[in-house]
């Protein structure tokens, strides 16, 4: 039995059908969305931590003036200081076991009039804040960064639904304008059938009827009946 190849209308209906389906089933095979969802959770907790980090070390500091207003003379301001301090630690973070040491040594040095210690242990303090903030800041342009990258990849993930969209409907209208040519247009092959059984004689009705589909018989018998001419 022959097999017939594919025309060029089913290539093309094949085509676009295979071109939507990978447009959608795209995203899901390649690690890219996991990727950038992996790299938004990680570019979040370098930015709490960070923040943390920083926050921590800040409230060392004011939980040791604290400290040390306590020890300070009466007076409106050390009454303010002392309201205050617990205002400034109720908004930070738990404050950092480490800093807290630092902080407590810087507090004995000046309290104690070790200037140049004190001095030192400022400029060490000051450093570690510097690298704090830098930490902070790298931490936050990784967050911007992977926010970006989500939005643009959610806007190429909308411009490929679009795509697969309009490729289905091509597909859906070059698949409805196939159906309808074959199974109701007239091949060439069809009307060569036809011509040949004339000519050796047949009916031409019968030849119609022969080589056409079924379902198309009511419907030429329709449009003869239309065509002919009424006698006067």
């Amino acid at each position: 039995m022959k097999t017939r190849g594919l025309t060029g209308i089913e290539v093309l209906i094949a085509l676009a059908i295979l071109g939507a389906g990978a447009w959608f089933v795209k995203p899901s095979l390649f690690p890219g969305a996991s990727k950038r969802a992996a790299n938004s959770t990680q570019a979040t907790a370098q930015l709490e931590q960070a923040t943390n980090a920083q926050g921590a070390s800040a409230a060392a500091s004011v939980a040791k003036i604290g400290e040390a207003n306590a020890a300070a003379p009466a007076s409106p301001a050390r009454d303010f200081i002392a309201r205050e301090i617990p205002v400034a630690l109720a908004r930070l973070p738990t404050p950092d076991a480490i800093a807290l040491i630092e902080a407590e040594k810087r507090r004995a040095a000046v309290m104690e009039g070790r200037l140049d210690e004190a001095r030192r242990l400022y400029e060490a303090s000051a450093k570690q804040a510097e690298k704090l903030q830098r930490e902070r800041d790298e931490a936050l342009a990784a967050r911007r960064s992977a926010d970006l990258a989500l939005e643009q990849a959610a806007a190429a993930e909308h411009a490929r639904t679009v795509q697969a969209i309009v490729a289905a409907g091509i597909a859906l209208l070059a698949a409805s304008a196939w159906l309808y040519a074959r199974f109701y247009s007239i091949s060439p092959a069809t009307l060569g059938k036809v011509a040949a059984d004339i000519r050796g004689g047949a009916n031409p009705i019968a030849a119609l009827d022969t080589h056409l589909a079924p379902w198309l018989h009511a419907k030429v018998r329709r449009e003869a009946q239309l065509a002919t001419h009424p006698e006067t």
